[in-house]
């Protein structure tokens, strides 16, 4: 991340709560419609409780007060922003030549997927992970194969192994999330390197999703996988996009990097389908060039309080509630908790956390391989808000622990 000094919290409000009579959002409205529970807290669907950067509602304001939504057009402001981003952040080099576009990452990875693969290729993704991994390989007539993370001594691994073991002739391509949702893991370079030349020699295209690279923790150093070396770019594409690091899922933009033409131009071809090649979004492309340019100092701020949720929950749940097991995040603003020493089914745990605690949460068993007993808890959200809930979470479990000693 940048050197810059931070701001403090308070200059960008991140302790308010939002106005929610003025939201509808599926994070808080569409769950609290579908569990019919005005009195939930919610902390599952991946986005943040705060109003976007201030760089980044000043920019939408031109926008709308210019009053014009044509087809927009790409300025060298917004390549420069994106190009300076990736070099000032993690010393990655990219060429204009090499950037595309989408509505999002998940909808970029089909044409990827349809053009540089056949039917009936397998395809590697490596669980807990998005649940969009499986599903977007199997819509595409493809066969996901899983090769989970392994946890040694408590931190996530790669599984060199059973990736070894997985990989077939019909193998040709891995999708890759880094960094990693829901554990937080940061691949480090050595792993990436391991990982990159696992796959050149077999031939396997590396599709990464690199969504969470503005929100690594510290001094943590994020690689982007095609940084990695002259080899890796030319075997990768990467998924990016302003949508999770800045708040900004709505406004569907998102990037496709490349530097091996060949893989650009199946894209392209691939895009042709749906016709998103064509235009876009005015509002996204603007906000994605004000966040790479314009929101260094906010993002700051915005990972230290991030950091300082996790350590709160942490000790939190030390205190109150001990059998749970707490990963160390490196990224993202995720806690992925491990509740197995509960000893609760799936419809159990669901009961504990929307009836008993009246939290709303993702539930690990939906992330595949290795999510079992696992939640993923939001921590992007106001602080007094994340204490009501670890509040709730406690109560719910002294509730628990009551009833089975009576």
């Amino acid at each position: 991340m940048s050197t810059i000094q931070a701001k403090t919290y308070a200059d960008y409000d991140f302790d308010k709560a939002l106005d929610r009579s003025k939201l509808s959002t599926a994070k808080w409205e569409f769950e609290i419609n579908r569990t019919n529970d005005p009195s939930l807290l919610c902390f599952g669907t991946a986005e943040m409780d705060f109003k976007a950067a201030p760089p980044i509602l000043e920019a939408l304001q031109r926008v709308a007060k210019a009053g014009h939504f044509g087809y927009p057009y790409k300025r060298a402001s917004y390549y420069d922003a994106i190009t300076g981003y990736f070099q000032r952040h993690f010393g990655w080099h990219v060429n204009k030549s090499w950037i595309a576009s989408n509505v999002g990452i998940y909808p970029s990875m089909q044409p990827l997927i349809e053009e540089l693969s056949s039917l009936g290729d397998e395809i590697i993704y490596q669980p807990p992970v998005h649940h969009i991994f499986p599903e977007v390989i199997t819509a595409s007539k493809r066969v996901p194969v899983a090769n989970p993370l392994k946890k040694q001594n408590g931190r996530y691994e790669m599984d060199f192994d059973d990736l070894a073991a997985k990989v077939t002739d019909k193998t040709k391509m891995l999708l890759l999330c880094s960094p990693h949702n829901p554990i937080g893991r940061v691949w480090t370079r050595d792993e990436l390197t391991r990982l990159n030349e696992f796959c050149v020699k077999r031939n396997i295209i590396v599709l990464t999703d690199e969504v969470y690279c503005g929100l690594v923790y510290g001094q943590v150093p994020f690689v982007p996988f095609a940084a990695v070396s002259h080899e890796a770019s030319m075997n990768s594409v990467t998924l990016v996009s302003v949508s999770k690091s800045f708040n900004l899922t709505g406004l569907k933009h998102s990037l496709v990097i490349t530097e091996n033409p060949k893989f650009l131009e199946s894209y392209m071809a691939g895009l042709k389908r749906s016709n998103l090649y064509f235009g876009g979004c005015v509002f996204g492309q603007a906000a994605t060039e004000a966040a790479f340019r314009d929101c260094d100092e906010w993002t700051q701020s915005l990972v230290s309080y991030i950091e300082s949720n996790f350590e709160f929950t942490k000790s939190f749940l030390m205190k109150n509630l001990p059998l749970v097991n707490v990963t160390e995040p490196e990224a993202t603003y995720f806690a992925w908790l491990d509740f197995n020493a509960f000893r609760l089914s799936p419809k159990e745990l669901r009961q504990f956390f929307e009836e008993d605690a009246h939290i709303a949460v993702t539930y690990g068993d939906a992330l595949g391989k290795g999510g079992e007993g696992y939640i993923r808890l939001n921590l992007a959200t106001p602080k007094s808000i994340l204490e009501e809930g670890l509040q709730r979470l406690a109560k719910a479990y002294s509730h628990r622990v009551s009833k089975l000693e009576n």
